[in-house]
């Protein structure tokens, strides 16, 4: 019995197969690792490489400039720090390791997977969803504004709103947004903005500031004020890079609270120019209808020369002659056919009047006082009076008796 030899793999082969199975392991393809950072370095590329380790092993891991670009965190040997990556082999030299997509602190880190798990639960229950998300108004004329009244973003925020929309009135919720006294403040903010039943439109947001500054717009009770908020809410949380809670929730996102300002009004220089030059286009259209009439009342002037209106009238009497003349023809051949039909019908009700028969001296019997014609001896009795319409007048009998007769035979 012949014996099956044993598949020889290449190296290539081994490491490809190792790297479908870490592809396809969910486990791999989004995973949080603490550990401290060791052998930082950056290439010319602008990669970044190092080694995660602990008390007792290590992992390569590499950063690419795409996310290493928006990298908060300024990474250095001996840091604590938390990856969030997938891993993959590197084939070249055959190792694992860990391209990382974010990193956080390790303090940090403990809040970000804190911020990641309520994330998921308002997601779940659909405050993000975007058939919640309520229009913002075209022309608001009263603004809120949730956030501190000694930052530079309120002072930002009134400043662009007074030049591009200054007819609109600006009402401020003064709120404190730092630290773990901040979210009741901007719960109160955002509540109070909806009682006042007038505005329009509201911007809830600060300026930027490290991940923990920004931390108190990642509250779940300043998330839910905002979802519930009757008032559209634009979110204007730290700079454009800085993603919140809040940003998710609220019914349109601003990258800064300048730009939450540019959105929520329009430049009404913009819309002076607009009226300016829809005005001018109005005269242009009034222009040209009023010169297609000058130029029709011309041409109307032209038609009403004497000569012009002689020869209208003229032609107008001839058709007038035409149509009279047609419509007496018809008339006159309308009567005589009325005439005809009328001579036909007296004819034919000549034929059929029972009182026709009087002038070729018959009569008709009535019995009396209903006056029914009598065409059986059994209509009358002996003593009924009985009138007789003969053709020159009537005669009324009274019946002394009554004899029934066989006047023809009956076939």
């Amino acid at each position: 019995m012949e014996t099956e030899e044993p598949k020889v793999y290449s190296v290539t082969e081994i490491t490809h197969h190792i790297r479908r199975i870490f592809q396809q392991d969910p486990t791999f393809i989004e995973i949080m690792v603490r550990g401290e950072v060791h052998k930082f370095s950056t290439s010319g590329a602008g990669h970044m490489y190092f080694t995660l380790i602990d008390e007792s092993c290590e992992l390569p891991c590499a950063m690419f400039r795409g996310d290493a670009d928006k990298l908060e965190v300024k990474l250095e040997d001996g840091q604590s720090i938390i990856v969030t990556g997938r891993i993959d082999v590197y084939t070249k030299k055959g190792y694992y390791q860990l391209i990382a997509s974010d990193i956080r602190p390790e303090g940090i880190g403990e809040l970000y997977i804190a911020l990641e798990k309520l994330k998921k639960k308002l997601e779940e229950e659909g405050l993000f969803k975007d058939e919640y998300k309520k229009p913002l108004p075209p022309f608001p004329m009263r603004i809120g504004v949730v956030t501190s009244k000694t930052g530079a973003a309120v002072r930002d925020i009134f400043k662009i709103l007074g030049r591009r929309f200054p007819i609109a009135d600006v009402v401020l919720a003064s709120a404190v947004v730092q630290g773990e006294q901040a979210p009741p403040t901007i719960v109160e903010g955002i509540q109070r903005l909806n009682s006042l039943g007038n505005v329009d439109v509201m911007i809830v947001g600060r300026g930027g500031g490290s991940i923990e500054d920004l931390w108190c717009f990642n509250d779940e009770s300043v998330a839910r004020a905002v979802f519930a908020s009757k008032v559209p809410v634009v979110s204007a949380v730290g700079h454009e890079t800085d993603f919140t809670i809040c940003d998710f929730v609220a019914d349109m996102r601003a990258a800064t609270p300048s730009a939450a300002a540019e959105l929520v009004v329009p430049d009404m220089m913009e819309l002076m120019s607009q009226l300016y030059g829809m005005r001018e286009q109005f005269e242009n259209k009034m222009i040209e209808l009023v010169t297609r009439r000058q130029d029709a009342v011309s041409s109307y002037g032209t038609m009403l020369k004497p000569r012009v209106l002689l020869d209208l009238v003229n032609f107008n009497k001839q058709m007038l002659d035409e149509v009279y003349t047609g419509f007496c023809a018809s008339q006159k051949h309308f009567l005589e056919m009325s005439r005809q039909r009328m001579e036909r019908l007296g004819g034919m009700l000549d034929a059929v009047n029972p009182l026709a028969t009087l002038d070729r001296g018959y009569s008709v019997a009535l019995k009396l006082p209903e006056k029914a014609i009598i065409d059986r001896i059994a209509a009358v009795q002996v003593g009924d009076g009985i009138n007789l319409m003969v053709r020159d007048g009537d005669i009324e009998c009274v019946v002394k008796g009554k004899k029934e007769v066989e006047r023809w035979q009956k076939s």
